[in-house]
C-alpha cells in the first residue's frame, strides 16, 4: 500500500514544490543583476538609448482601440518582472555568454542614430546572444527584445514604413563549462528509476532472508521442485512488484504533469507525449529486471531481514554514485556510458525526453543491460539454497568465487551467459576503439581486430572454463567429425549464401531497412582499402580468425550449456538469436539489416553442430561462407569483366538459386549419412 499511495502523494508535492520554487524566482526577479555584453561603450551607448525609448512606449497607455502584441522573436519564457541590467563591454560576446561570464551578448550589426524630435534617421540591426538552456540568460535577452519590438510596434501603428527602426537577431547557444545549467529531463528518469529500486527491494528481502528466517525456505527447497525454478519464480515475484512500483510512479508522474501543465516546462514545446511515457516505461521494465536479480543475489546471502538490509545499504548508495553522476549537464552518452549500470539508462532516458537518441548506442545500452540482468540471475542461482545457507551455516562472498570441486561435461547456463554479459561491452568497447584508432594502417587495424576477436570469444571462455571446471573438449565440442562431415559442411558453406542473400532483402520488407546509399559508398571505399592488402590477409583476419573464435563460442561454450538445460531445437534458436543480436552491433554503426542473414546463418550452423556433436564442422561452413563473400567482394572487378556481375541489392539469377538449392541439398544428405548412426 505504501508503494502505490506514495506516488499519489509524492509527484503532487513535487509539483507544487517546483511551481513554488518559479513563483518564488519570479517575485525577487527585481532583485536580480543580469550581466549584458557589448562590443564597446559607444555601443552600449547607442543601444541604451533604443532601450529607454523602448522603455518609455512599454509604460506608456496603450490608445484605445488597440491591443497589445506578443513580442515578434523572443526566448520561450515571459516574465512580467524586470531585472536589473549591468552593461559589461568586451570583445568576444559569445565566448563571454558561453563560459557564463555573461547572461547575454548584443553584437550591433549596423549603427544607429537616434533623435527622437527628428525620428528615427537610421534602422538599429543587432544580434542577442544568449544561453538557450539557462533561464537568466533567457530574461536578459527578452528584456532587450521586448524593448526593441515596442519601438517597431509603435512606429508601424503611427507610421506605415517598410523598414523598422530595429531588426533584432536572437542567437541561443550551448554553454560551456562549468555555467551549464541543470536539466529536469534528467532528473525524472533518475527519480523513476530510485522508485523502481525501492519497490523491489522489500519482496526481495522478504522472498530470501524474511523465507529463511521463518524457517520456511528448507520446506520450500525438500518440494520437487528444481532449484532453478524456485529462484526463476522468487525473481518473477519480485520482478512484478517493481513493475507495479513503476507504474504508480509512471501514472502517478505523467497525471501531475498534465493537470499541472508543467509538461512543457520539463520536457520542452512538445510536453510529455504517449509515446514519450511507453518508451520510458520499456527502458523501467528493462532495469526492473536487472536490479531485481542484482537484489535476489545479494539477499540470498543474508539469514534474517535485518541482515539482508545492511547488505542493501551499501547497495542503495552505489546505485546513487552513478545515478548523480548522471545528473552532470555536460556528461555526454558515449560507448563507455552506453554499457556501464544504471548510467545508460538513465542517460538514454534523457535523450529519449530530448529527442537525440543515437540507435547505436541505446542498443548497446539495452543489451549490456539485459546481459547484465541473465549474469545476475546466474549469481543468485549459484548460491540460492546452498547447503551451506540453507541449513544455518554462514554464508561469506566467497561462495560466488568458489570453484566447484567436480569436473563438468559442459558449462551451466547462467556461466555461459555470465561469460556473455562480460563479452559484450568488452567487444563494443574495443570494436569502436579500433575503429578510431589515429593513424592506423587498414591492415594493422583488420590485425588488431583479429587479435581483439580472438582474446575475447576465445580467451574469456577459456578462463570461465577453467574457473568452473569445465572439461574443454566436451564444454567447447571440439570433438573429431568424420570427414564426410566436413565436405557437407564445405558444401553448405559454398551454397548457403544465396539463401542468406534473399534474407538480407527480406530486411525492407519487413521495415528493418537494408543498406542506405551513404552506408553503400562507405563499404565501397572500405572495399577499396582492403584491395591494396594481399587477399590471404583478408581471409585470415576477415573470414578465417573470426569464423573459429564465434563458433568456440556461440556453438562450443553457449550452445552445449543450452543442450545441458533444454530441448536442442531450443538451443539452436537461442544461441542463433543471440549470435544475430551480435552482428547487429559488432561494427561501429547499428547495422539491424544483419540480424536476419546472420540468425539464419545461426540456424544452419547451430544444426550443423547439433548433428556432428562437433563444432569443428561449423568452423569450416563458416570460414567457407565468409570467404567466399570476401572473395567475391575483393574480386567484383574481375568477375564483373567476366560477365558475373550482380545488381546491387536485387535478387539473385534464377539459376543460381537452383543450384544452391542442389548444393544445400548434398550438403544435408552429406551431414545426415555421417551422422547417420546417431
Amino acid at each position: 500500500m505504501t508503494l502505490v499511495f506514495m506516488p499519489l502523494l509524492v509527484y503532487p508535492l513535487l509539483s507544487m514544490a517546483f511551481q513554488k520554487f518559479a513563483l518564488s524566482s519570479l517575485s525577487s526577479l527585481s532583485q536580480v543583476e543580469c550581466h549584458v555584453g557589448v562590443e564597446s561603450e559607444r555601443a552600449g551607448t547607442r543601444l541604451t538609448r533604443f532601450l529607454q525609448v523602448g522603455q518609455d512606449l512599454l509604460q506608456a497607455p496603450a490608445p484605445a482601440g488597440t491591443e497589445a502584441s506578443e513580442t515578434s522573436a523572443k526566448p520561450p519564457l515571459n516574465f512580467n518582472a524586470e531585472p536589473k541590467i549591468r552593461w559589461l563591454y568586451g570583445d568576444d560576446l559569445r565566448r563571454g555568454v558561453a563560459s557564463g561570464e555573461l547572461d547575454a551578448g548584443v553584437v550591433l550589426l549596423e549603427g544607429a542614430d537616434l533623435d527622437q524630435s527628428a525620428g528615427f534617421s537610421r534602422q538599429l540591426k543587432c544580434q542577442v546572444i544568449y544561453r538557450e538552456e539557462s533561464a537568466l540568460s533567457k530574461i536578459a535577452a527578452e528584456y532587450i527584445t521586448k524593448r526593441l519590438d515596442a519601438i517597431n510596434q509603435s512606429y508601424t501603428t503611427n507610421i506605415l514604413h517598410v523598414r523598422l527602426p530595429t531588426e533584432v537577431e536572437l542567437e541561443p547557444i550551448a554553454g560551456s563549462g562549468g555555467a551549464a545549467a541543470f536539466s529536469l529531463t534528467t532528473l525524472v528518469p533518475l527519480i523513476l528509476i530510485l522508485m523502481t529500486i525501492t519497490g523491489a527491494v522489500y519482496p526481495a528481502i522478504d522472498l530470501t532472508a524474511g523465507e529463511r528466517e521463518r524457517g520456511t525456505l528448507e520446506t520450500l527447497m525438500a518440494a520437487p521442485v528444481p532449484r532453478l525454478g524456485l529462484l526463476i519464480a522468487k525473481y518473477v515475484a519480485v520482478l512484478t512488484v517493481a513493475l507495479f512500483t513503476a507504474t504508480a510512479n509512471l501514472v502517478a508522474m505523467t497525471t501531475t504533469l498534465v493537470a499541472t501543465g508543467l509538461g512543457e516546462t520539463v520536457f520542452g514545446a512538445g510536453g510529455l507525449t504517449i509515446g514519450l511515457v511507453a518508451q520510458v516505461f520499456a527502458l523501467l521494465i528493462l532495469f526492473a529486471a536487472f536490479f531485481s536479480a542484482i537484489l535476489l543475489a545479494v539477499t540470498s546471502f543474508a539469514r534474517s531481514f535485518k541482515e539482508a538490509q545492511a547488505y542493501l545499504i551499501p547497495l542503495m548508495l552505489l546505485s546513487l554514485a552513478p545515478g548523480m553522476m548522471s545528473l552532470m549537464p555536460d556528461l555526454e552518452f558515449n560507448g563507455l556510458l552506453a554499457v556501464t549500470p544504471l548510467v545508460n539508462i538513465v542517460l538514454l532516458a534523457r535523450d529519449i525526453f530530448e529527442g537525440d537518441v543515437q540507435p547505436t548506442l541505446a542498443t548497446a545500452a539495452v543489451l549490456s543491460t539485459a546481459l547484465y540482468a541473465l549474469a545476475a540471475i546466474g549469481l543468485a542461482a549459484r548460491i540460492f539454497g546452498t547447503d551451506a545457507i540453507l541449513y544455518g551455516g554462514q554464508a561469506t562472498w566467497a561462495d560466488l568465487i568458489r570453484r566447484p570441486e567436480q569436473r563438468r561435461d559442459a558449462a551451466t547456463l547462467p556461466g555461459a551467459m555470465f561469460c556473455l554479459a562480460a563479452l559484450f561491452p568488452a567487444y563494443f568497447l574495443l570494436g569502436n576503439l579500433l575503429h578510431r584508432l589515429p593513424g592506423a594502417s587498414i591492415g594493422t587495424r583488420l590485425a588488431a581486430s583479429a587479435v581483439v576477436t580472438a582474446l575475447l570469444f576465445v580467451g574469456i571462455p577459456i578462463i570461465a572454463a577453467i574457473f568452473q571446471r569445465v572439461r574443454v573438449a566436451s564444454g567447447f565440442q571440439l570433438r573429431l567429425a568424420g570427414g564426410v562431415a566436413f565436405l557437407g559442411a564445405a558444401l553448405l558453406g559454398v551454397s548457403a549464401w544465396p539463401f542468406a542473400h534473399e534474407v538480407f532483402l527480406l530486411n525492407e520488407l519487413i521495415g528493418l531497412g537494408g543498406i542506405d546509399p551513404a552506408k553503400l559508398e562507405s563499404v565501397k571505399s572500405l572495399l577499396d582499402a582492403w584491395r591494396a592488402l594481399s587477399p590471404a590477409v583478408i581471409l585470415l583476419t576477415l573470414a578465417i580468425t573470426p569464423a573459429i573464435c564465434e563458433e568456440f563460442y556461440f556453438r562450443g561454450y553457449l550452445m552445449g550449456a543450452l543442450q545441458k538445460s533444454t530441448r536442442p531445437a531450443a538451443a539452436i534458436v537461442i544461441s542463433a538469436l543471440l549470435f544475430g543480436a551480435f552482428h547487429v552491433i559488432a561494427t561501429s554503426a547499428l547495422s539491424t539489416e544483419r540480424f536476419l542473414p546472420s540468425t539464419f546463418m545461426g540456424l544452419i550452423l547451430g544444426w550443423l553442430c547439433y548433428r556432428t556433436q562437433s563444432v569443428l564442422p561449423g568452423m569450416l561452413l563458416h570460414a567457407t561462407h565468409n570467404g567466399l563473400l570476401l572473395m567475391v567482394a575483393y574480386y567484383q572487378d574481375e568477375l564483373q569483366a567476366r560477365g558475373w556481375g550482380v545488381a546491387e541489392q536485387s535478387h539473385l539469377p534464377a539459376a543460381w538459386l537452383a543450384c544452391a538449392v542442389g548444393g544445400v541439398f548434398a550438403g544435408v544428405v552429406l551431414v545426415l549419412l555421417s551422422t547417420r548412426k546417431r
